[in-house]
């Protein structure tokens, strides 16, 4: 976590942004001057108190990977400096290693994951939210958030060409793919909201899927002269 405050601060940030448009439609239901009812609709006849709450879980899912990006940072910074070659020599395997590094990825993850469901749950049970609702929504967060970083995780480290150096920066294009698929997620609420959770589950199995076969493969993925400085 020392490594990189910028992404922790900007993970915090957008957490509690989603958790905001999360519950938008109920804080502009309870605002008198406005007239505007927590189920308002759009022209077209777009639902907001349903399409905002399912596109917040993507942006949700979004926080938790870029508060898991330092461990990656961290990853690439061992491998430079020998830290790898070390546990490779006290007889480590390369998906030894990996596990090291994707539990760390998922345990910051799920801090920012729980933050954030603690605050939705509190916020919409005080504006009378229905409780299964907010049941289906920290479900959804959980499902989709932590398959995503363990995907962008092991992405990373089994691909070196992820990686990229900047002047003062590395760029970890491995969780920009971890992005990149939950993007449905975010899109998709605001054109079939009747079928986010479809939609989320069946994308949530998905990416399940590849990070699992990631993780049994990791060991044959990159061979272990990659992991040498």
């Amino acid at each position: 976590m020392s490594l990189s405050k910028t992404f922790l601060i900007v993970g915090i940030f957008l957490a509690i942004l989603s958790v905001l448009i999360s519950n938008l439609p109920g804080l502009i239901g309870q605002i008198p001057t406005t007239g505007i009812p927590a189920n308002a609709t759009v022209k077209g006849g777009l639902d907001l108190s349903k399409a905002l709450p399912f596109t917040s879980v993507a942006l949700q899912a979004f926080a938790a990977i870029i508060f898991a990006t330092p461990v990656l940072l961290l990853y690439v910074y061992d491998k430079n400096n020998g830290v790898l070659e070390y546990f490779l020599s006290l007889g480590m395997s390369q998906g030894d290693i990996y596990r090291q590094y994707l539990k760390a990825a998922l345990i910051l993850s799920s801090g920012v994951v729980g933050l954030e469901i603690a605050i939705n749950v509190v916020a919409g049970l005080a504006e009378g939210t229905n409780g299964l609702f907010l049941l289906e929504l920290s479900g959804l967060v959980v499902v989709l958030a932590i398959p995503v970083v363990s995907l962008g995780t092991l992405t990373m480290m089994s691909f070196s060409s992820l990686q990229k150096q900047r002047v003062g920066a590395n760029q970890p294009l491995g969780m920009a793919l971890g992005i990149f698929m939950v993007m449905p997620a975010y899109i998709f609420p605001l054109v079939f909201p009747s079928l986010a959770i479809a939609i989320d589950l069946a994308l949530a199995v998905v990416i399940g899927t590849l990070s699992l076969l990631m993780y049994l493969s990791s060991s044959r993925l990159i061979s272990r002269e990659k992991l040498l400085p």
